[in-house]
């Protein structure tokens, strides 16, 4: 063990599944020299026993004798971790190998606490699905987590400034949490995947397929945005990080993110030509297609030699013709 190197505590909230040993695995492998795992008995009694050490590793069970919720193992796992830098794996996740190494070594120049990287999204086969993530701001918390709770690692003195999982947020907690970090620091974005989700196993309803649930998604946001309302209405006063956050997400192919911070960036600035054509190009895969042509439109006419202008009201103007016969 390196003991100049700050502790990282990997913390898994164990359900005791099949799974368990290859998120252990994960952790264990990590390049960076000085870690432990923390395994909270989410289950109670029903975990199996698990040794001091894993690969090498320390490794504690911290078994309370009653089954946990999701937010309540989270909270334990803070109390119990010892490491200067906290990340949480669900025990049907990975880390890949250069996870804590690719997070703690990249730069923060204004001492940031948060830093996450992008993450793969696996099916049940082991098919890549995609990427999780992508460069951003406090608006993207309007929305969805800024990323997935494995690929997102914190400092220790957020929790001892009282940072905890909400209890209420029987799901997407994670969610509530990254806002509540996100009051008190800014994140870095490292642009690397570092994390593996397998987004079709478990029960949360956060990932696909079978484990997919559009209504308490729905449900968690609104939660969310209610319980934070005083804070997303002072983000969402900066016009130009609502611009980004939405262009962001239309590149990522997220158009009801970012029709919706895209409007709001027209609120902002009604006239603003770049707002304008990117809030109609956002309508326009959302398939809005009346609303679409009548931002571009507007954005030609302050712009009215724009080739891509032009040209994206061609398109809109095709697609919508095309979609009424």
């Amino acid at each position: 063990m390196n003991d100049s190197a700050p502790l990282v505590s990997v913390l898994i909230r164990s359900m005791d599944r099949a799974t368990l040993p290859r998120a252990l695995d994960s952790a264990a492998r990590q390049t960076w020299p000085n870690l432990e795992i923390v395994v909270i008995a989410a289950c109670g009694d029903a975990h199996r026993s698990l040794p001091s050490e894993h690969n090498g590793r320390p490794l504690r069970l911290i078994n309370t004798g009653e089954k946990l919720t999701r937010p309540e193992a989270a909270n334990v796992a803070l109390e119990a971790a010892r490491g200067e830098w906290r990340n949480f794996l669900d025990d049907d996740d990975e880390l890949l190998v250069e996870h804590v190494n690719t997070l703690l070594t990249a730069p923060r120049p204004s001492g940031e606490r948060v830093v996450f990287s992008r993450t793969r999204v696996i099916d049940a086969n082991g098919k890549l699905l995609g990427h999780i993530s992508h460069a951003g701001n406090r608006v993207q918390l309007l929305t969805h987590s800024r990323a997935t709770v494995d690929a997102l690692m914190f400092h220790r003195s957020l929790v001892e400034e009282g940072v905890r999982f909400d209890p209420e947020f029987l799901a997407h907690e994670d969610h509530d949490f990254q806002v509540n970090c996100a009051t008190r620091t800014d994140f870095v974005f490292v642009d690397r995947a570092t994390a593996i989700w397998h987004a079709q196993a478990g029960e949360s309803g956060s990932g696909f397929g079978g484990n997919d649930d559009p209504r308490q998604r729905a449900e968690a946001i609104r939660r969310v945005r209610q319980k934070w309302a005083h804070v997303f209405d002072q983000w969402l006063r900066n016009f130009d990080d609502v611009l980004f956050t939405g262009q962001q997400y239309l590149k990522g192919g997220d158009a009801s993110a970012a029709r919706e911070c895209l409007e709001i960036a027209l609120l902002l600035k009604p006239h603003d030509v770049n707002a304008l054509n990117l809030c109609g190009m956002a309508n326009f895969h959302a398939k809005k297609f009346e609303r679409a042509e009548q931002l571009v439109e507007l954005a030609l006419q302050r712009a009215p030699s724009s080739r891509a202008l032009q040209e994206n009201l061609a398109l809109i103007r095709s697609r919508r013709a095309t979609t009424a016969r």
